[in-house]
């Protein structure tokens, strides 16, 4: 269905290409509550490429759990990508316990990759310099302050090196977003606002990894080469995004064709009262 609003439909999960690494620890949760719920609830959210190929924005979780299931189709929302308007690009932070000095030491191995100490004014977000030498991601200590990871090369080598540094903790990423305002206070205040990271009892401290924004652009380019951000880092804001949809899992019938399922779906939205909200929301997980 396609609307001025929102365009959901039903497409063939071996069409969409992939733009970022998978987080594994989350999908056996996420396989046992399809299971037990038997819906999904939200869209995965997709931006099309031409010739019925589709790039995934949002919901690579949702995606590889219904390939483990074996299902050949999902729900998807389609945006368009060049319209800023309708879907807007940031990064996530990632936030994870390690004794700082093994987290350096891994990245150290990496020849390629150098580090120096930064000024709070520098944690901040920038673009991504797609050649020669800059920022590859600023990482904060709570208690000795933040530091820059620089490297040189090109922009996929960097897109690697992005994920050497991230293969460190892979398994325990959360993410956050940064406060508005940078202040030692705020950043503070921040990791006290995380009591999770102060739950087990070690000797650990607590980090922050800050990663650069990307483009559109750079996602698609990224894709196109056959490669793939870390799990967690992209950040799509998407205007009209479509929630609480409930499609039965039941109605991914892989006898049917792309056809039925589309017209079967159009049928079943059509059924469903719609609001529309155009203020920003707090969702509570």
């Amino acid at each position: 269905m396609k609307t001025d609003r929102f365009h959901l439909q039903i497409i063939p999960t071996k069409n969409i290409l992939i733009h970022e690494e998978f987080d594994p620890s989350r999908s056996s949760d996420l396989i046992e509550k399809f299971k037990k719920s038997n819906l999904l609830t939200e869209p995965i959210i997709v931006a099309s490429l031409g010739d019925h190929q589709y790039l995934q924005l949002d919901g690579m979780n949702r995606l590889n759990c219904f390939k483990k299931l074996g299902l050949k189709t999902i729900m998807a929302q389609v945006v368009d990508y060049n319209n800023q308007e309708e879907v807007e690009l940031s990064s996530w932070i990632h936030l994870f316990q390690s004794k700082r000095e093994d987290f350096f030491k891994h990245i150290k191995k990496d020849k390629n990759l150098t580090i120096k100490k930064a000024n709070i004014d520098q944690i901040g977000p920038r673009y991504i310099k797609e050649k020669d030498f800059g920022r590859l991601v600023t990482v904060v200590d709570k208690k000795e302050g933040s530091f820059l990871v620089m490297t040189a090369g090109n922009f996929i080598d960097k897109v690697k090196r992005m994920n050497y540094v991230v293969s460190f903790y892979e398994n325990i990423i959360n993410r956050s977003i940064l406060p508005f305002t940078l202040t030692s206070r705020n950043i503070r205040l921040f990791f006290q606002e995380h009591p999770h990271l102060n739950f087990y009892d070690t000797p650990d401290t607590n980090l922050m990894i800050v990663f650069p924004n990307f483009t559109p652009q750079q996602i698609i380019e990224v894709v196109r080469n056959g490669a793939l951000v870390p799990a967690g880092i992209t950040r799509h804001l998407i205007k009209g995004r479509c929630l609480n949809v409930n499609v039965p899992l039941t109605f991914f019938d892989n006898k049917k064709s792309l056809a039925q399922l589309n017209r079967d779906f159009d049928r079943f939205l059509l059924k469903k009262a719609i609001r529309v909200y155009e203020e920003s929301t707090i969702y509570f997980e």
